[in-house]
Parts: structure tokens; C-alpha cells; sequence
């Protein structure tokens, strides 16, 4: 028999830090739009638990996912594998939990307290949703989202616009969770803010939650490393509409109604089968070509630059399409930082850990990546599953992972030439990728083979 409980807990960061991990401002949080939430489905049949946790971060990373995992293992005997801990990659929470495995990506500071109570809040939601199992029928339904995204580093491209939607009720029949699947960069409000929110995410889930009461609803994001919101939010585009609260709840809204449609058509059955499972890989880091002297040369000519008097928040005219054109420092900074690094730790691979969740003929696949649009699309649609969501931001952070095809685009372009933000801010994310040619498509077989091998356990 099929068994689901939800919970949720409030995980809003302290006033008075930092607020977002928008570069070019200098606020602290004075208040917040809403709570930042961590949310946790937990399913189980005769045999298996899982657990789905849900967090209004920017990222998951590996600190943060262990610490989760024990406490949950200590509450609740739920296995690691079976506990899948995603970021919605929140833009507008803090810069915190970035994971190890790319270089120049420190932990904002000021968040100390906050980070120390953050795993047992997590997992304190797995646990309430534990205590709240009961009898629960579960189905899914997929659509589209058209016009809402748009590739931002190659905006001529398609993007994979997929919507899903996994219900779960009650044995009677009363909504319990609704599980929203989408793939967009949470990055409308930007740094124009001092408060923290939870980006469009948030009114998708009010919207969704007030049209069928007594629903908790919960927001997947998927391999989102090229895709962004609307349709004309491409890098280097300087007509790019606004960041504003105002477009952040109209998305919110538009992806909320398709997802009551899609809702509305899921069958549910009682009979689902639960499953869960990982695998780790040990990937390759990128060989780039350039040597360390160069690359030191260009560190030390930029340690001189002066740090300007940034104003509190971002003015009209500051736009994430086009910043790196406007603040090229930060963004040349972290790429020599990475280029550095690849040849500091050249033999020591990127280690990452894959993982699928299934309940009856819906699958969860998850990496730990900024995957880009087209290998997440193809973990996708090589699934054996009716409905199959490929999650990104989950269990780690590992940086950018485009097709291997994309790396080709910036093989052997000068370091002083891919510095320059006028000309190659399109391919940002392909620039600083982490992981080596060929390298993504082992990820993208094994994630195949991990969903193979949970349908036909």
C-alpha cells in the first residue's frame, strides 16, 4: 500500500546580512517577501521510503546534503540513497553551501549560526513528513510552458519547455502535494531588493496551494544551466526586460495555471511502487590550455583594480544579461580562479554522485551540476518512465556542464580574448565549465542506466 506525508519548515536567513548572492550592491536584509522553505515529500510502500527535500536555497552542497542525510538517517532509518536534497537554485538566497568541487566559490560571510542550525531544519521537515504518512494515491501528468524560457547563451537555440507534474492525494481522493517540474533560472528579482524572497517559485506555489486548499506544493527545478525566464533574457542583450517583483509573480502565475491543468489530468492509483537509488562517477576535469604562468600574469594584473563604491541596491540600468559587460571584474576574477585550479587538481577528478527517486511510473533523475538544457532533455527522454523529471542542483554544487559540443565553440580562444566580456559573455557557462569534453555524456548514460535500472528492479 502506498503511504505520503509533507511537511514543511521556515529556513528565512537572519535580517541584518547580506542579503542574495547578487554581486554589485552592498545591502543586509531589512525584511522578507516571504519565507524561504525547505519542503520534503516522504513516499513509501512495503518495502521502500524515500524522501524528496525541497529547499529555497541556491545551492545544496555536499556539507549540507551529508549533514541532512545523518540527521534523517538518525530521526527516521531512512537510506542516503534515498534521500534526494535539491535547491531550487534561488538567486535571491544566500551565497552559501557551494560545494567543493569548484574553485573561487566561498561561503558569503556573516552565516555562520545560520549554517549550523540549517541541516537539522531540513531534515526536521523529513521528519514531520515521516510522522504525517498516510494511505496516498499518486499519478502524474507532463506539459508545456511555451514563451516562458529562453536559452540564454545561444538564444537561437530551443529550449526543452517541458512542465510535469506529479499529484499526490489522500486515499480519498483530497490533495495532499503537488510536485511542479520546470526549468528556468530564478533570477527575475535580482539585486534591486533588500529583502530576501524565494523567487518565482514562491507565487507558482500560492497560486497553486490557494486553488486547491489543503495542497502543499513543491518546485523542482531542472538542468537549467542555459536556460533563463522569459523569452528575451539572452546574454548580452541590452533590451532585456526589468527585474522586478511585479514579473517575478506574473511567471509564477503563468506557470501556476498550466500546472493546475496538468493537475487536473493526473490519474491517480494507490498501487505505486517505490524506489530509490545513486551511483557515484568520478569525472574528468577540463583541459583548457592555458598555462599557469599566463594565468597567474592575468591574476596578478587584476588584483590592483580597485573595488568600486557599489550602491546599496542595483539601479535601472544593472541587468544579469548584460553585468558582465558592466562589472568585468568579478566575472574575469572567478574565471582565472577556475582556469587556475584546473591545473592545480588536473588529476584529481570532479567526483559526483547521480540519483533517481520513483514512485509508480514517475522518476525524479538528479545531478549535482548547472546541467545545461540538451543533456538534461536527453536523461529525460531516454527514460523508461512515463513522466521523468531531470533535476539539476541536487546533493552538491559542481559548476557548469554544457554538451560536449558547446566546448568546442571556446577551444583554443586566447585566455586575454575569453576574458573579454564583450565578446564572450554569451558563453558564459561554457567558459568556466569544470568538467572535460565527453565527460557529460557518461553522466548522461549513467543517469539512463540508474532510471533503467529502478523500472525494472
Amino acid at each position: 500500500m502506498l503511504q505520503a506525508g509533507v511537511a514543511q519548515v521556515d529556513i528565512t536567513p537572519p535580517l541584518g546580512v547580506p542579503v542574495g548572492c547578487w554581486a554589485a550592491r552592498r545591502c543586509l536584509a531589512r525584511g522578507a517577501r516571504e519565507p524561504l522553505l525547505a519542503q520534503a515529500l516522504v513516499l513509501s510502500d512495503d518495502e521502500r521510503t524515500a524522501a524528496l527535500v525541497t529547499t529555497d536555497l541556491v545551492f545544496a552542497g555536499r556539507d549540507l546534503t551529508d549533514a541532512v542525510r545523518a540527521r534523517v538517517a538518525d530521526l527516521n532509518g531512512i537510506a542516503s540513497d534515498a534521500v534526494l536534497v535539491h535547491a531550487t537554485h534561488n538567486h535571491s538566497a544566500p551565497s552559501l553551501s557551494r560545494g567543493s568541487g569548484v574553485a573561487g566559490l566561498q561561503d558569503a560571510a556573516g552565516f555562520e549560526g545560520y549554517t549550523a542550525v540549517l541541516p537539522d531544519l531540513v531534515a526536521g521537515a523529513v521528519f514531520g513528513a515521516r510522522a504525517r504518512l498516510r494511505p496516498a494515491r499518486v499519478g502524474s501528468a507532463v506539459t508545456s510552458a511555451p514563451g516562458l524560457s529562453v536559452n540564454r547563451v545561444r538564444h537561437e537555440c530551443p529550449v526543452d519547455d517541458t512542465l510535469t507534474v506529479l499529484r499526490v492525494d489522500t486515499a480519498q481522493g483530497d490533495p495532499l502535494a503537488a510536485v511542479v517540474g520546470f526549468t528556468a533560472h530564478p533570477i527575475t528579482v535580482g539585486g534591486i531588493t533588500t529583502e530576501w524572497d524565494a523567487e518565482y517559485p514562491a507565487p507558482l506555489r500560492a497560486a497553486v496551494e490557494h486553488e486547491l486548499p489543503g495542497v502543499t506544493c513543491m518546485f523542482v527545478q531542472g538542468c537549467a544551466g542555459d536556460v533563463a525566464p522569459f523569452d528575451d533574457w539572452w546574454f548580452g542583450n541590452w533590451e532585456a526586460g526589468r527585474h522586478s517583483y511585479e514579473r517575478r509573480d506574473w511567471l509564477g502565475g503563468k506557470l501556476a495555471e498550466i500546472a493546475l491543468e496538468a493537475y487536473g489530468r493526473a490519474d491517480t492509483s494507490g498501487d505505486g511502487r517505490v524506489d530509490a537509488g545513486a551511483e557515484w562517477l568520478e569525472l574528468r576535469r577540463r583541459r583548457h590550455g592555458y598555462s599557469i604562468e599566463e594565468i597567474e600574469a592575468a591574476i596578478e594584473a587584476w588584483q590592483d583594480v580597485p573595488a568600486p563604491d557599489w550602491p546599496e541596491t542595483w539601479s535601472e540600468d544593472v541587468h544579469t544579461m548584460t553585468s558582465a559587460q558592466q562589472f568585468p571584474s568579478s566575472y574575469m576574477w572567478g574565471a582565472l580562479t577556475m582556469y587556475r585550479d584546473m591545473l592545480e587538481r588536473a588529476d584529481v577528478p570532479v567526483r559526483t554522485e547521480i540519483q533517481a527517486l520513483a514512485v509508480g511510473d514517475t522518476a525524479i533523475a538528479a545531478n549535482s551540476f548547472e546541467l545545461f538544457n540538451e543533456p538534461g532533455t536527453r536523461i529525460r527522454r531516454a527514460s523508461p518512465f512515463g513522466t521523468t523529471v531531470a533535476a539539476a542542483y541536487t546533493n552538491d554544487y559542481l559548476g557548469y556542464l554544457p554538451a560536449s559540443d558547446d566546448l568546442d565553440l571556446v577551444a583554443g580562444v586566447p585566455l586575454e580574448e575569453i576574458l573579454d566580456q564583450d565578446r564572450w559573455r554569451w558563453a558564459y557557462g561554457i567558459t568556466n565549465a569544470n568538467v572535460d569534453k565527453g565527460e557529460v555524456d557518461r553522466l548522461v548514460d549513467a543517469s539512463s542506466a540508474l532510471l533503467g535500472r529502478l523500472y525494472g528492479a
